[in-house]
C-alpha cells in the first residue's frame, strides 16, 4: 500500500487525519470548528485521489476476487439474521410507554404516523422481525440481492432503534448495520449467489470494483475499532491502564452478568486470589492495542490474518470475563478469512472433485486503470470523515456513536450490582437471570433496574415493568408456580477491603413490587 501512495500525498493523510483526531482532545468551541471541518474536507480529497490511483485488485493489498465479497455479503448477513431472530420483538408490546425514549432519532420515530400502533400491536412486530430475517436471509442467498439488502437493512435499522428506544444506547449490532448499508452498492452478488446462477451472461463486475467494495467493508471494521481504542485514550488517557481500573471494569460486569451466567466466575477468580496487578494491565494493554492496531489491516496482508484473530480472542475473553457477548464483532472477523487459499487448501487437501482450481485472474492491459465513479469514492471519503467526526464531537445519534465503550476511568470504589427475586406462591423464591425479565437479549439489563433506585417514591413506570413481566409468566408457569411478589435488590461489595467476602457485599436496597395487590409497601 505504501508503495501505491506517492510521498506528497501520503504527507496530506497523515495530517488531514492527525488534525482531525487531533482537535478530539480540544473543547467545544469556534477553533475546534474550524479545524475539523477542514481537516475533514481535506482529508475527503485526499481519500479520493488515494482511492483513485490504488490498485485494488493486487494481492498485495487484500484478496480482491468475486468470492471473497460474496463471503462478506455471507457473513454480514448471517450476522444480522441471527441477531435479528434472537430478540423476541413482539414482547415489546408489553412494556409500558413511559419506558420509550424520546430523544434525538428516537423524538422523530415517535412522530411518524403508525409507529406508534406498531409498537403496541405483537403481531405487527413479530412481522416486522420475520420479514426482516427473510430477507436478510434472502440476501445472504444472492436472491435480487440489491433490493433484499435495501430492503432487509432498512428493516434491520428499524429493529435496532425499536430495542434502544426501550433500552438505552448500546453498541452491539451497529456494526453490521453499517456493513448492510455499503453492501448493496457493491457488486457482492457477482459469486455465490443465486442472482449469478439465474443470469450467467451478465457483464461481470471489474477486478477494481470487487477489490474496491472489499476494501470498503474492511474500512469500516477497522474504524470502528481505531474510534474505541482512540476513546479510552481521550477519556481517561493513561490511567486506563491502571489496574484498579480494569479490575473495577470486569467486576462491575461479572457481578451482573449477561450471558455465561455460572456461580464460578473467572473475574471473581482472580479477585479472590489476589491477582498481580500486572495481570489486570496486560488485560487493558492487550485490549487497547489491538483496537489501536486493527487499522493496519487496511494496508497489510499479514495483518488481516493477525488482528482479526486477536480481536475474536479479545471478545472471548470479554465473554468470560464480563460475561458480555459481543456476537457481532465476533463473527464478523471472519470477513478477513482469506476464502479462496482456504478452498485451494481444502481441494488439493482432501481432492475434492472439482472443474478447477480458483485463481487469481490478474487484470487485463488497462482493467486496473478503471477506478469506480468518482461519486463512489466521495461517498465512502464522505462515510469515513463522518464516522471520525462523530467520534470528535462525541455524537450519539442512532446510527451514530461516538464509541466511547468504558472509555471512563473507574478506582477501587465499592461496585452496586442487582439481583431480582422472584416469589412463588407455593412459598419457595428463585433468582431470576438477568436475560429472563427484559425481551431485549443484547443489552446490559442493570441500566434498566437501576431506574428503581433513582428517587426514593415509586415508579409508576417501573411498576408496569415488572407487572408485564409477571404476566408474561404467570401466563406459561414458567417458575412452575405463580409468582406472587418480585424484589429488585441492590447489593453493595467493597471489594477492596473484603475480596473473600462469601455473600459478595450486603443488600443495601430493594424495590418490592406485589404482584397481586399491584402495589407493594413504600421501601
Amino acid at each position: 500500500m505504501r508503495r501505491m501512495i506517492p510521498t506528497p500525498t501520503a504527507l496530506a493523510l497523515v495530517g488531514s487525519l492527525f488534525s482531525l483526531l487531533a482537535v478530539g482532545w480540544l473543547k467545544s468551541g469556534g477553533t475546534k470548528l474550524a479545524i475539523s471541518a477542514l481537516a475533514a474536507l481535506s482529508l475527503i480529497g485526499v481519500l479520493v485521489k488515494i482511492f483513485r490511483t490504488t490498485d485494488f485488485s493486487s494481492r498485495r493489498l487484500l484478496n480482491g476476487t468475486p468470492q471473497q465479497l460474496a463471503w462478506i455479503r455471507i457473513v454480514v448477513c448471517l450476522t444480522a439474521l441471527t441477531l435479528t431472530v434472537i430478540e423476541d420483538l413482539p414482547a415489546i408490546s408489553s412494556l409500558p410507554v413511559g419506558m420509550q425514549n424520546d430523544y434525538q432519532f428516537f423524538h422523530f420515530l415517535n412522530a411518524v404516523p403508525g409507529y406508534a400502533a406498531l409498537l403496541s400491536n405483537p403481531y405487527l412486530l413479530g412481522a416486522l422481525q420475520w420479514t426482516t430475517a427473510i430477507l436478510l436471509f434472502l440476501g445472504l442467498l444472492g436472491f435480487n440481492t440489491r433490493m433484499t439488502l435495501l430492503l432487509g437493512s432498512l428493516g434491520y435499522i428499524l429493529m435496532e432503534a425499536i430495542l434502544r428506544e426501550y433500552t438505552y444506547y448500546f453498541h452491539s449490532g451497529i456494526v453490521p448495520l453499517y456493513l448492510l448499508l455499503v453492501l448493496p452498492w457493491t457488486p457482492c452478488a457477482a459469486a455465490w449467489s443465486i442472482d449469478r446462477r439465474l443470469n450467467p451472461d451478465k457483464p461481470k463486475a471489474s477486478p477494481q470494483s470487487i477489490g474496491f467494495s472489499v476494501y470498503a467493508c474492511f474500512i469500516v471494521m477497522a474504524i470502528v475499532y481505531l474510534l474505541c481504542g482512540l476513546s479510552k485514550l481521550r477519556e481517561s488517557g493513561l490511567d486506563w491502564f491502571r489496574p484498579e481500573n480494569i479490575q473495577h471494569k470486569l467486576l462491575q460486569d461479572a457481578m451482573n452478568p449477561i450471558f455465561l451466567d455460572y456461580k464460578w466466575k473467572a473475574t471473581l477468580w482472580l479477585v479472590q486470589h489476589h491477582a498481580a496487578d500486572v495481570v489486570y494491565s496486560a488485560i487493558g494493554v492487550v485490549g487497547v492495542a489491538v483496537e489501536l492496531g486493527y487499522f493496519t489491516v487496511l494496508f497489510s496482508r499479514t495483518a488481516q490474518i493477525v488482528l482479526p484473530a486477536m480481536a475474536f480472542g479479545v471478545h472471548l475473553g470479554i465473554l468470560v470475563f464480563q460475561h458480555i457477548l459481543f456476537l457481532d464483532l465476533l463473527m464478523l472477523q471472519f470477513i478477513f478469512l482469506d476464502v479462496d487459499s482456504v478452498a485451494n487448501f481444502l481441494r488439493q487437501r482432501f481432492r475434492f472433485r472439482i472443474n478447477r482450481k480458483t485463481t487469481h485472474v490478474p487484470p487485463r492491459n488497462g482493467e486496473r486503470q478503471m477506478a469506480p465513479p468518482s461519486i463512489v469514492l466521495a461517498a465512502l471519503a464522505a462515510v469515513i470523515a463522518t464516522f471520525l467526526l462523530a467520534w470528535v464531537w462525541r455524537v450519539e445519534y442512532y446510527p451514530l456513536t461516538a464509541w466511547h465503550m468504558y472509555s471512563g476511568p473507574e478506582g477501587t470504589t465499592p461496585i452496586f450490582y442487582y439481583k431480582v427475586v422472584a416469589n412463588l406462591e407455593n412459598g419457595s423464591s428463585i433468582v431470576v437471570p438477568s436475560r429472563n425479565y427484559c425481551p431485549a437479549v443484547m443489552p446490559n439489563t442493570r441500566f434498566l433496574l437501576m431506574k428503581a433506585f433513582r428517587t426514593t417514591r415509586r415508579s409508576q413506570i417501573f411498576d408496569q415493568f415488572l407487572s408485564a413481566y409477571v404476566e408474561r409468566l404467570n401466563r406459561n408457569l414458567a417458575f412452575g408456580s405463580p409468582i406472587s411478589s418480585i424484589e429488585v435488590q441492590r447489593w453493595r461489595w467493597n471489594y477492596a477491603v473484603d475480596p473473600n467476602d462469601p455473600r459478595f457485599g450486603w443488600l443495601t436496597d430493594q424495590y418490592v413490587y406485589d404482584a397481586a395487590a399491584k402495589m407493594a409497601p413504600l421501601r
